[in-house]
């Protein structure tokens, strides 16, 4: 008996291999098992996609050394071979996402007792109705269901009660987060009602437990799995609901091979096995909601806040008039007097500021030269720490020590410049000294359990002044919080991206639903140096139809998602010709088979990582596609991206 296996690994052009089925293992083998295989000097696990009796290759085979307690079913098999196609990756590369960190014998896991809490939840007629509606397509999933929910509107008691409809029939549930962060505030969430039979899945896990949480559910033994992409990765031979929660956010793309959006994936997943796909937001990627208007896609709405609680009213504050009146502190007059008012009754403040360090860049006040990282051509930023503080470059991490005078013209008239969360803080501690500042940034969450310990913080309100970058802006329930002010909205704004103004309204919007949960008090105080940006303008009002409505025409216009399908293409080398020259190339290729594209040009970050960088865009009218597949396989060393949220 032969096996044709896909070896985890990115294995070149031939993809399955060969391999004997030892006697001892002839009645036990199946379709979608993982074995241990030798594929060179190693050992690595593989997949069995087919066996056969007949050696059909010209050289000798190898044996199976072990079969592993681990089968996929075939709606997983299937997904691999998509991802493959899709996202232009080997299957062995798409295979890897699917496998647990190691694996061992399986140990025979004792039976728990799944109590659930009957706590009633207090509905509100949104909620009713559109419990109803997505009750009845549970029951017939044919296509995924956008819950366009505002921010407040209670979308997560929606998913506890469809979650309660699969686990009654004794089927899996899938939730997905889009951060770490906000794992606990799920996780306790679901705890409440399914106690025990929730697992966790996230990457600060140690290999071990990851193991396990992967055993426990692919076992069934936990009926609810719940993280960021991970979590969808996990095989279920009964999966009934999958739910991703702020579908919007760019989290849920890996920006490495195989470089699979798993909201994409989710819906792949759910058509193979029959579950229904779930995507809640209170600000829908563009796609999304198209797909929605136009039937692909079920639409459900929550139009209001739970109990009729209204959105916080917002102002656009007009940062050149500040400068104008003399002020250049990143707190504006009117924020300030905000954010006293605010103090004096006694309740919290969210400043949003999306720019970590002290000072955005360093440069030299004679010259104009500008401290760049080696590595990778762009500005490195200033913070605080140590006797003089220190610079760092964001992308590659490299520190170097601040210049005290410049290399170019010698001048020691050094200047920093811009307003990072550090420099906020400070302003903040000036302005307000007898008040508690917490401050929030990413880069302080990777010790273990700093996820659940920030959840605890946040929520407390110990804090009168919570400061935060994005991490602030993604689904926390803070109902302490009265006033939201955003310190400088303009930051992404005017990127090179197609996304831009699209980016800039979620944040805006998700950052503003923070304020006002408890009562309807709450406010936003939006800073930008450009009030009239329609994208700022409508995120003011909470309005996403308007945006919708203007968005979708420049879509269209200018042949952008959802009306083409992009693939990005990208040239890395640490000589610039060599880089300049791979991409020239594939340009010439591309032209060749009439494919619409757009450049090559130097990367926005043309230099990263001691490497040059070119990209050019593809515009296709749907992926995957044959010619675009066969130019990944005729250029392997460059950078194949299909639907790319990074375009800098």
């Amino acid at each position: 008996m032969i096996a044709e296996i896909i070896p985890e690994t990115k294995s070149g052009a031939i993809e399955v291999f060969d391999y004997i089925v030892p006697d001892e293992f002839k009645t036990l083998i199946k379709v979608g098992q993982i074995v241990l295989i030798p594929f060179g000097r190693r050992e690595i696990r593989g997949l069995i996609t087919k066996t056969k009796t007949q050696n059909t290759s010209n050289y000798k085979l190898k044996k199976i050394s072990r079969l592993l307690d681990l089968i996929f079913p075939l709606p997983y098999l299937q997904a691999i071979e998509w991802i493959a196609n899709y996202y232009l990756c080997s299957q062995g590369e798409a295979l890897s996402l699917f496998l647990p960190p190691f694996l061992t014998k399986a140990r025979t896991l004792p039976e728990k007792q799944k109590t659930y809490e009957s706590k009633k939840i207090d509905f509100s007629d949104d909620q009713k109705e559109a419990l109803s509606r997505l009750e009845e397509i549970y029951l017939a999933p044919q296509k995924p269901t956008l819950l366009f929910g505002i921010t407040g509107s209670g979308k997560t008691e929606l998913y506890i009660e469809l979650a309660k409809n699969a686990t009654a029939e004794n089927k899996q549930v899938v939730v997905l987060v889009p951060e770490i962060t906000l794992t606990p505030q799920t996780v306790e969430r679901f705890e409440q009602v399914f106690n025990n039979d929730v697992v966790v899945m996230h990457s600060n896990l140690s290999k071990s437990e990851r193991f396990h949480c992967y055993q426990n559910f692919y076992s069934g033994m936990k009926s609810i799995i719940v993280g960021p992409r991970s979590a969808l990765l996990v095989p279920s031979k009964n999966l009934g609901l999958i739910i991703v929660d702020e579908e919007h956010t760019d989290a849920y793309k890996q920006d490495a091979s195989p470089r699979y959006n798993a909201v994409d994936l989710a819906c792949e997943i759910g058509a193979k096995t029959g579950a229904m796909v779930l995507l809640g937001t209170a600000t829908p990627r563009i796609e999304t909601f198209h797909r929605a208007t136009t039937g692909e896609y079920n639409l459900v709405m929550l139009e209001s806040r739970h109990h009729r609680k209204t959105l916080p009213s917002s102002t656009l504050v007009d940062l050149r008039e500040e400068v104008k009146a003399g002020n250049f502190s990143p707190i504006s007059n009117k924020l300030k007097e905000s954010i006293e008012k605010t103090l004096e009754k006694k309740r919290q403040v969210l400043l949003f500021l999306n720019r970590r360090g002290m000072a955005t860049f360093v440069s030299c006040r004679d010259c104009g030269h500008v401290e760049l990282c080696p590595n990778c051509s762009i500005p490195m930023v200033y913070h605080l720490g140590g006797e003089f503080g220190h610079l760092n470059c964001h992308h590659c991490d490299h520190k170097a020590a601040v210049p005290t005078c410049c290399p170019d013209c010698h001048s020691h008239r050094i200047k920093f410049f811009g307003s990072g969360i550090e420099k906020v803080e400070l302003e903040l501690k000036h302005l307000f000294p007898n008040n508690t500042i917490l401050k929030v940034e990413g880069s302080a969450l990777t010790r273990r359990n700093s996820q659940v310990d920030l959840n605890k913080t946040l929520r407390s309100a110990k804090a009168d002044i919570i400061l935060g970058t994005q991490i602030i802006a993604k689904g926390f329930d803070l109902p302490g919080v009265d006033l939201v002010g955003v310190i400088s909205a303009d930051i992404g704004l005017n990127l090179p991206h197609f996304r831009a103004g699209e980016r800039t309204f979620q944040l805006v919007t998700q950052v503003s639903g923070r304020s006002g949960r408890l009562d309807d008090s709450g406010h936003t105080l939006i800073q930008t140096y450009w009030p009239d940006s329609p994208a700022l303008k409508a995120a003011s009002l909470h309005d996403y139809s308007g945006f919708y409505k203007e968005e979708i025409k420049n879509r269209e216009l200018f042949l952008y998602p959802p009306f083409r399908a992009l693939v990005r293409i990208i040239s890395e080398h640490k000589q610039e010709s060599t880089a300049r020259r791979l991409i020239d190339e594939v340009k010439k290729r591309i032209d060749e088979l009439r494919l619409h594209s757009v450049g090559p040009a130097p990367c926005f970050h043309q230099r990263m990582h001691d490497k040059y960088r070119f990209h050019l865009l593809i515009k296709t009218t749907k992926l995957p596609c044959n010619p675009i597949t066969q130019l990944s396989k005729q250029f392997p060393t460059l950078i194949f991206d299909a639907d790319p949220i990074n375009m800098l």
